[in-house]
């Protein structure tokens, strides 16, 4: 009879003991396979605010705790990065956009996150109003300002895979199921440590590539300055494009109707596509800096302007001489002086003219190209040599054929320059939208004369940015800056031939998109 209430006692006993092991290890296995969940979270998540959102919200969820606060190792201190309160209903840094008004914490061993932060070691304390090994003026200061009630602690430290402290995790009123402020269960000093652990791994990797990062997008514009730095008429060209090419496509990510409805431009396509802008010009490094710099007709003959000046001031005073030796009379040497007064008149104008030259100015030039001055010594010399006529017979702007020609190479060895690049797939696009920002829709563009569904939409919005700050940027060598109202009249014309997109331009213009600092 007491062997059978014996062996009872005995059987219950083990029955009780299997059912906590089976209790913690179900409760174990769960705790494993939810720390591997947040460790796919974790590395998942690029955006470092996120990322330390998702640390503290996760450790919170974990352990049940009402608050937490997330720093970061900065110098000799720990700086706020995150900091919740679920029931004073406070989140602030990160995402959030809302500052954290408190000082950085020192580190030093006073401090329980300074300790920590120190020591590597991971604190547990059920009340701090009872501890005395840490200095816990700041959450008393704060709980008699809020009327918030501070008691248990679980600080971890953040060490990453060099043993290297980067932060602290504080977690503050565990709580049970009647929602009362218990203290911090043993177990979870492990598990919040190695989720710690987890997360400063994950927090170090996404801040070494956002530095790598970082400083790629530094060169990229150290480089673009430089180009630009080539010619006192391209400064902060390439800048002001990406600032209005960037200000477009943030415009089409708010237009919720009509033709770009459906356009969402992700984090990663507005860098890819600020990317490409700061690098569309790139090819000018191989430009000659006297066709970039070329602000007049004459300025790459072998004198310039300054030849035909000194040309003419030597016929004027052959002039004095045919008079002195009574080759000619007064009146005709009055009507020789007002001709060559009056073809340098006309080459000086034509020389500096940032419109397009007319018939008229044409047919000058010509007739000036083909007469000659007799001299006092009776040879025949001309007022303009060939080289000067052609150059000054260009119709539009500075250039010759094969200077622009030059010019627009740029594009081709951008592209070449680019190709050479090992962009991440992050920016896989960007030699593609870079160097179409001189196609046009209809087919007319250069270097490949693109069709408009061939042109990438970045493209295009490059083109239009381009094209406003050619126009109307007070910099340019070949013509005078544009007042907005004839730019835009300009552009809405190149937009009725199909040169830039109609659709992008009046997003441009009717949000006033030019208005940038």
């Amino acid at each position: 009879m007491k062997d059978s209430i014996y062996d009872k006692a005995l059987s219950d006993m083990l029955d009780n003991i299997t059912s906590e092991i089976e209790k913690y290890s179900h409760k174990f296995i769960k705790h494993i396979n939810r720390l591997s969940q947040i460790g796919i979270a974790l590395s998942a998540e690029k955006n470092i605010n996120k990322l330390l959102e998702m640390i503290i919200q996760e450790a919170k969820t974990f352990t049940n705790a009402d608050a937490g606060t997330l720093y970061l190792v900065e110098n000799d201190h720990l700086k706020f990065e995150i900091l919740y309160n679920d029931t004073m209903g406070v989140k602030l840094g990160g995402t959030t956009q809302k500052s954290i008004d408190l000082p950085p914490v020192p580190i030093k061993k006073n401090t329980v996150s300074g300790y920590v932060a120190l020591t590597g070691e991971v604190v547990n304390i059920k009340d701090v109003y009872e501890n005395e090994e840490f200095d816990f003026k700041g959450p008393i200061k704060y709980d008699k300002k809020t009327g918030y009630r501070s008691k248990s602690f679980l600080c971890t430290p953040l060490k990453n895979h060099e043993d290297k402290i980067i932060g602290v995790l504080q977690l503050i009123n565990a709580k049970n199921e009647k929602d009362k402020i218990i203290p911090f269960a043993k177990e979870y000093e492990n598990i919040i440590y190695s989720l710690g652990s987890q997360a400063a791994i994950t927090i170090t990797k996404t801040q070494l590539i956002q530095d790598i990062e970082n400083l790629f997008n530094s060169f990229v514009k150290v480089m673009a300055t430089a180009i630009d730095e080539r010619t006192p008429y391209n400064k902060k060209h390439t800048e002001r494009v990406a600032n209005y090419t960037i200000k477009i496509a943030e415009k089409i990510n708010e237009i919720d109707t009509g033709r770009f409805k459906d356009i969402e431009f992700s984090d990663n396509e507005l860098a890819e596509l600020n990317m490409a802008a700061w690098l569309h010009d790139v090819g000018k490094v191989a430009i000659p800096v006297n066709v970039m710099n070329k602000s007049t007709k004459l300025e790459s003959t072998e004198a310039g302007f300054s030849g035909v000046k000194l040309r003419m001031k030597i016929y004027k005073k052959d002039l004095d001489v045919k008079l002195l030796k009574n080759l000619i009379d007064k009146k005709d040497y009055k009507k020789q002086l007002e001709k060559i007064n009056q073809y340098l008149q006309i080459i000086k104008n034509i020389n500096v003219q940032n419109k397009p030259l007319s018939d008229s100015q044409v047919e000058k030039l010509k007739k000036i190209y083909n007469d000659r001055y007799l001299s006092s010594s009776g040879e025949y010399k001309k007022f303009i040599k060939e080289n000067e006529y052609k150059k000054l017979s260009i119709r539009k702007g500075t250039l010759s054929f094969r200077e622009r020609e030059i010019m627009k190479n740029h594009v081709v060895i951008t592209k070449k320059l680019l190709e050479q690049m090992p962009f991440i797939d992050k920016y896989k696009n960007v030699t593609e939208i870079a160097t179409s920002h001189h196609e046009k829709l209809n087919g007319e563009g250069y270097p490949n004369k693109k069709t408009e569904e061939e042109i990438p939409l970045g493209g295009k919005i490059l083109a239009v940015a381009d094209l406003y700050d050619a126009l109307t940027a007070s910099d340019r060598p070949y013509k005078k800056r544009i007042e907005n109202e004839k730019a835009f009249d300009i552009m809405r014309r190149a937009a009725e031939m199909r040169e830039i997109d109609k659709d992008l331009l009046e997003i441009f213009i009717t949000n006033k998109l030019y208005e940038i600092s």
